[in-house]
This record gives structure tokens, sequence and C-alpha cells, in this order.
């Protein structure tokens, strides 16, 4: 039965891509460029609504491919940027526009959600997360890993959401706020759960709305909790103010400021790693003959790493900017106009919100060969596409605003998955869901869209 409404979908994918392929090539015969940005038509939405659903992801993923040739269009208000040279344009000539869609989240008060605060902030806290310094901090990371790595050979499954949720937020603690906020020793679970309530259920879910009991309970909850996290980093003996981010936020902001910043430094922080690690485990547990590449790589690079964390083991690296490329966590960067805005043919009016749509750039069969694969070797001999200037591959962002936390999360991500796949061996069980994601808008990032649970077994190396 499966197979069989499969095969009708698929078939149906197929007519309608031939009649809108056809319809194009009548289009672009008519289409004056640089009157107006084009978008799907009535009947094309509805189409696609009939058979994507409600995936929003998927319809701008056929839309990007569909209206490749003109470098972007408009799909619900929303002018989606895909050609590479006009998001060097809109990076370098739009102003930051993810603030406006923050008016009912906890990071609102952050420097993400206030344009006039990002600049004093970010330089005031800029020395902390450069290269050099979290790659000093790995050996801290380290530590919190293998706390990890106790709990997991203790199961014969794992919830990989949840311990690396976890594991996230004490690097977080360890490394930026200089505490041990003893997340994997099941000390924050009421912390987690608030960013569970927001993120998942309310964001991207849409389960719970945001003027509910729940969430309205979660964003008190999660602003005293992280009051007290501050008040305590503040007052410790062994914080060193000129190098501790809640002291330099705390200087830079005042009390509340820097409170609503470190909201967003415990989230966004614990986010990456906890969406990130999930997919590349689910992938190379359905893809045991990769896994198996890499285990034997992470054999050789784990001693390597105690000494340096800075290390790179190359096949890792490369399987982990793959999985970043064909499932970007970050699905899009908002800007806004506030002038004309000329983006090659077409003219963009002031006022327009923008998104320079990275899922499509990171999928597209225009920029990618085979773009939909996995291919974990594809960046090994492909290092023009780790510049973020050729604008093909952007999974933190780029520009002034690029993400503050990059360096932090590449190291973690790597020093993380080395010692896993030097510990263990995973596989899919039948509690493995197949890997579908839903998208939180306001905060634009992808999640898988229920808990990777995974099969576990220890190895002797």
């Amino acid at each position: 039965m499966r197979l069989t409404t499969m095969w009708f979908w698929n078939a149906v994918t197929d007519a309608v891509s031939v009649v809108l392929m056809t319809w194009r090539s009548l289009r672009d015969k008519i289409w004056a460029p640089g009157s107006t940005i084009p978008e799907p038509c009535y009947v094309l939405d509805l189409v696609l609504k009939i058979v994507f659903g409600n995936n929003k992801l998927k319809i701008l993923e056929f839309l990007f491919e569909h209206f490749f040739s003109y470098g972007l269009f408009r799909y619900e208000n929303k002018v989606y940027v895909i050609d590479t040279k006009c998001c060097q344009t809109v990076i370098h000539k739009s102003d930051k526009g993810g603030e406006k869609y923050l008016s009912n989240s906890p990071l609102g008060g952050s420097f993400l959600g206030s344009q006039n605060k990002s600049p004093e902030t970010r330089r005031s806290i800029a020395a902390i997360f450069r290269k050099s310094n979290m790659e000093e901090k790995g050996l801290l990371m380290i530590k919190d890993i293998q706390k990890m790595i106790k709990i997991i050979s203790k199961s014969r499954k794992i919830n990989v959401n949840e311990i690396t949720l976890k594991l996230a937020l004490d690097i977080v603690g360890h490394v930026l706020i200089d505490l041990d906020l003893e997340a994997l020793d099941g000390k924050q679970d009421e912390i987690l759960e608030c960013m569970t309530t927001i993120l998942h259920k309310a964001y991207a879910l849409g389960e719970i709305a945001y003027d509910s009991e729940d969430f309205v309970r979660a964003n008190e909850v999660f602003d005293k909790l992280t009051t007290n996290i501050l008040e305590d980093a503040l007052s410790s003996e062994e914080a060193r103010p000129s190098v501790n981010l809640p002291h330099l936020l705390h200087t830079s902001c005042g009390f509340d400021e820097a409170k609503d910043n470190l909201k967003l430094f415990l989230m966004a922080g614990s986010e990456t790693t906890a969406a990130t690690i999930p997919v590349v485990l689910h992938v190379l547990a359905s893809r045991p003959d990769i896994q198996m590449e890499l285990q034997t790589e992470a054999d050789e690079f784990v001693e390597i790493l105690r000494r340096a964390p800075g290390s790179i083991p190359p096949k890792l690296d490369s399987a982990m900017k793959e999985v970043l490329r064909v499932y970007p966590i970050a699905p899009f960067i908002s800007r806004r106009t506030d002038s004309d805005l000329q983006l090659g043919a077409v003219h963009v009016p002031a006022g327009s919100d923008l998104r320079i749509f990275t899922w499509g750039i990171h999928r597209s069969s225009f920029m990618w060969e085979d773009s939909k694969d996995f291919k974990p070797d594809r960046f090994l001999n492909l290092q023009s596409s780790t510049n973020n200037q050729s604008y093909s591959w952007i999974p933190f962002g780029t520009g002034s605003r690029i993400c503050i936390g990059q360096h932090m999360a590449w190291v973690e991500l790597r020093l993380a998955l080395t010692f896993l796949l030097h510990h263990f061996t995973f596989f899919t069980i039948p509690e493995t869901a197949e890997l579908q994601f839903c998208v939180d808008w306001e905060h634009a990032v992808v999640h898988p869209d229920k808990d990777v649970i995974l099969g576990v077994k220890t190895r002797s190396p």
C-alpha cells in the first residue's frame, strides 16, 4: 500500500513538473524582466499544496528550481533570493530582518532581535568566539563528551536529540559561562523542558499557541532560570571577567539586556549541536559503510584531538560539511530593504522582506551535482565550496552578521562526533523514523520533526 501511494505521488509530481516546464518556456517568452518579482499563480500554488500538503519547505524547494533563472521569487509576501550574486547584493545592501518576527520570542530582547543593539554587543564579546579561543576550550568540551559517552555506554538505544541537548548545554556552561550546569546529571531538566516547549512545540511544530498557558509558563520559567544562571555567573569567584561572557554582557548592556542575550546563547548554543548531531548519526546509521570508514579515521584521531583539539579529521570534516549542505540547520537568512534594490533584472521595492534561501541553494541541481545525494567525500577536493564568499555553501550565514558561534559549533561537533564514532556503532531500529524536518520560521532553524532514536553498540577499536 505504501509503495502504491509513493508511486502515485511520484507520478503526480512528474506530471506537474512536465506541465510547469512547458508553461515556464512560454512564460520566459512573454514575461518582461524587471517589471515585477515572479511568483506562483493561484493554480500552481494550489497544485503544490495538493502535492506537498503543509510542507512549506518542499514547496519552496520546488519553486526554487522553477524560478531559478530569475534569481528570486515571491511566496507568501516574502521574497526568496536564490541567485548567488543577488545574495551578495542583499547581504551588503540590506538590513537585518529577523527582529520583525521575534515579538513573541524570549529572544526578542537579545541582539538577535534588535538591530540597534547588535554591533556594540557583538564587538564586546567577539574575542570569546575566536577560532583559536574555541580550540583552546576543546579540552573542556572533551570532558563533557566523555561524561556523555559513559551515559550512552549503559544503553542499547538512545534518544540522540535528548542526550546531545544536555551535552550542548553543559558545554555552553563550561566554555561560555564558567559554570558547571550539570545538565548531563539531570540538574537542568526544567530549563531544557522550557527550551523544547518554546522552540519545538510552539515555533517549529505549531502544537501550542504563543498565548497558551504552556507557552507563557515556559517563557516565565526560562526567564527565571536564566536570571539565576546569570547571577551565579556574576558572583562566581572563579570567573575571569575579561574573558567571561556574562561579565562582558553585563558590562556592555546592563543586567536585563545581559539576561536577554544569555537566553540567546543558552538556546542557540545548544540548538546547533542538538539539531546537527542527530541528523549526522541518522545518516551514518543508514549508511554503515560510510560510518565504518569514519570510525577508522576517528580511531586514528581521538588521541590527536586530546592533545590538539583544533586538529581536523579530513573525512569527518568533509562529511559534516556535506550534512550541512544537504540538511542546512539554518534554512534562510532574513533581511529587509529600507530603500529600493535592484537584484539582477528585477526591481525590489523598499520595505520588502527578503530571505536568502539557503536550503534551496545548498540542494539546488543547478549548483551541485547529484544535489540531493549525501556524498561525504564531496568537500575533500572542493575547497572553493567552503568559501562563504561563493554563497553556494553558507550554513552559518555570511557577511558581517555571520553566526558568532560558528567556530564553537565546529569544534564541538568535530570533537563530539569523533569520540562518539570511536566508542560506538550506531544502527537503525524499529523506533528510528524516516528523516523528516519541520521549520521554526521565526528563528530560522530546521529540526528533525521527531526525536532520532538509534540503536547503539559499544566498539572495541
